[in-house]
């Protein structure tokens, strides 16, 4: 339960803290094209920020954030992740989550020009404060929560289509997945049933296809199931969100997909 509890308290860092955590981003030195070395220099290649952790590990504790194209300068990396450094802040950023070189620079100078330069903000004591309020708030009512807030029908099906459509992607992926399957049912412009909205003619293509039979014959893997348990629970990390597709473009991205 403690493990699950900190994967739905890091998808509501990722979009339902960013109201609680609004602090100015922090400004340092000048660029300067002639002088300014990119070459060991990333930008949070992000719609918001890019949290930044204590350890290269989801779970562990956010100690600052990256916003979209800030600069961070790289310190190391280890297992998927980068470590950073950039303005006061030290810590991991998952490497899928940065641009390098000049593709950072390309990146920082489009969304914020060539004046000072925009590092990291760090995460303060009373954001701190506010996030262990947040997640005791999701402790208590996740200690009532059982798997009976959804059949196990509705549970299957929710984890085979999680992981036909994100079965490689991070944990955060997968969420995202099933976040927008939930906003449709809640949209007035799909069925209001998870199995109208799955099976819904030309939406998911595992379904067209047998892969999503396929997958439901076999049960779902591990960690689909555990993302759907959680997309139930309230989960989410794509706000509201109605679509996604493969590969990069206008909205938000996690891992290879993005989700408007």
């Amino acid at each position: 339960m403690k493990e699950r509890m900190r994967h739905i308290l890091c998808c509501i860092g990722t979009v339902g803290l960013m109201m609680t955590m609004g602090a100015v981003p922090a400004m340092a030195d000048t660029l300067d094209d002639a002088s300014y070395n990119w070459d060991d220099k990333v930008a949070a290649n992000v719609v918001t920020y890019a949290n930044i952790r204590e350890s290269a590990d989801a779970d562990s504790s956010c100690v600052g954030r990256l916003p979209s194209g800030a600069v961070a300068t790289v310190v190391g990396a280890e297992n998927g992740w980068v470590e950073i450094c950039s303005g006061e802040v030290e810590g991991y950023i998952r490497e899928d989550l940065l641009l390098y070189q000049d593709d950072a620079k390309n990146l920082y100078e489009a969304l914020h020009g060539t004046g000072d330069v925009v590092t990291a903000e760090a995460v303060t004591q009373e954001e701190i404060q506010e996030t262990e309020k947040i997640q005791e708030e999701i402790q208590e009512t996740a200690a009532v929560e059982t798997d009976a807030s959804a059949s196990n029908q509705d549970l299957d099906l929710m984890a085979a289509i999680i992981e036909c459509e994100a079965g490689g992607e991070s944990y955060e992926g997968k969420i995202g997945v099933g976040a927008v399957i939930l906003n449709r049912i809640r949209s007035s412009e799909f069925p209001n049933t998870l199995s109208e909205v799955i099976y819904q003619s030309g939406q998911f293509e595992p379904v067209w296809t047998g892969k999503l039979a396929s997958v439901l014959s076999r049960g779902a893997n591990a960690d689909c199931y555990a993302a759907a348990r959680d997309v139930f629970a309230g989960a989410n990390t794509i706000g509201e969100c109605l679509f996604f597709h493969a590969g990069g473009g206008s909205g938000l991205t996690i891992g290879n997909q993005t989700f408007y």
